[in-house]
């Protein structure tokens, strides 16, 4: 009798273990299926491809759709400026200035971390350089949330605003570079929602051939 409880208790003790383990198997495979399912649904959803609306060819200069009212408003003006026979270059170095910061402040604007603003107006040589300094741990862009599916609910700076307080003409040498003509902007940046981001920027951009780009900021 002893030995046929004993053997009793081990079936009943094995059928438990059984049971345990099949629940935890099933348990393991709904979670894989509920995460794979959520993986191909992330999958299906379109990346949305970032249009570009509106160039300046002879400049090489663009905007997307993914740039602000402001910054597109601030494109037209240099549109105007650079379409005239004689391009009046202070101008249009304080335009340049003014888009610059507006494009690079406004991180709301961004579908990424890499996705740097005020780019295009940068010095060529430098930028390689200014993309780092922007992503790297140090730069503003670094925590920037990816929000390529639309979901990010980050609060990011909007730039509602940069006006023009100084623009100079000064001699900039850096290196190799020389540029006697260089102009030195100063601006005031506005944010729709103040969250410490600098409200006083300087801006000094060099010649390179026929245009004029951002070397420094401050």
């Amino acid at each position: 009798m002893t030995k046929n409880k004993e053997k009793k208790g081990r079936i009943k003790k094995d059928n438990v273990a059984i049971l345990i383990l099949t629940v935890i198997l099933v348990i393991l495979l709904i979670s894989i299926g509920v995460m794979t399912a959520n993986i191909f649904k992330k999958d299906k959803v379109e990346v949305k491809e970032v249009k570009i609306v509106d160039n300046i060819k002879n400049y090489g200069y663009s905007v997307t759709e993914n740039n602000t009212e402001y910054y597109k408003k601030l494109f037209d003006e240099l549109k105007e400026i650079l379409k005239q026979d004689e391009v009046n270059e202070e101008e249009y170095a304080k335009k340049i200035a003014q888009l610059f910061v507006a494009d690079f402040y406004d991180l709301n604007s961004k579908q990424s971390k890499n996705d740097v603003g005020g780019t295009q107006f940068v010095y060529a040589p430098y930028k390689e350089t200014f993309l780092k300094f922007a992503t790297d741990s140090n730069g503003i862009y670094y925590y920037v949330q990816s929000n390529l599916y639309d979901d990010r609910k980050q609060t990011l700076p909007i730039v509602t605003e940069v006006t023009v307080t100084s623009a100079n003409k000064v001699s900039y040498n850096y290196n190799t570079l020389r540029d006697e003509e260089a102009y030195r902007v100063t601006l005031g940046v506005n944010y729709k929602t103040n969250l410490g981001y600098p409200k006083v920027v300087t801006v000094t951009l060099v010649h390179n051939e026929d245009k004029l780009e951002v070397v420094e900021m401050k």
